[in-house]
């Protein structure tokens, strides 16, 4: 066989895999969240100036408040604690641009007709379960939204 026979081959084989690849993603679904700034749940909120980079973090279910934190530590010096030794109570989620050169802007809405989404409360109930796109809509003060497409960095 050729060497153009084998790259031709080679060449249509990776198109066929990225052709299929890419259709599986089209068919993924993303968990959309709707947030209040104002929630408890929120442990933290951070969006840049130019508003292309953010990251949203929310304690976990069952340490919202100041003392359920400090709990949550005193029981990890006896004995509780995750494998790094350090009680965790965030769960972060990170815009799609946080550590990309590229600045991307989050989606502006007017309003939240049409969007299948759940709010916090549900999101942080189900502990956090999602896919690998997480959606985050927030109201702005002239009463659009923001929809910015965030990732959960995992440890592992």
């Amino acid at each position: 066989m050729s060497t153009i026979t084998k790259k031709t081959i080679t060449i249509l084989c990776l198109g066929c895999f990225y052709f299929l690849f890419s259709q599986e993603m089209k068919k993924q679904e993303y968990t959309t969240v709707l947030i209040d700034f104002k929630d408890n749940s929120l442990a933290h909120y951070c969006i840049n100036k130019s508003m292309t980079k953010a990251e949203f973090s929310f304690y976990l279910k069952g340490y919202e408040t100041k003392h359920a934190r400090e709990e949550g530590v005193r029981k990890s010096k006896n004995g509780l604690a995750t494998s790094l030794g350090i009680p965790i109570f965030i769960f972060t989620l990170y815009s799609s641009t946080i550590f990309s050169p590229k600045p991307e802007k989050p989606e502006k809405l007017k309003t939240l007709e049409g969007i299948n989404y759940i709010t916090l409360k549900e999101f942080q109930s189900n502990n956090y379960q999602c896919t690998s796109s997480v959606y985050i809509i927030h109201k702005l003060k002239d009463g659009t939204y923001l929809k910015w497409k965030t990732y959960y960095l995992s440890e592992e």
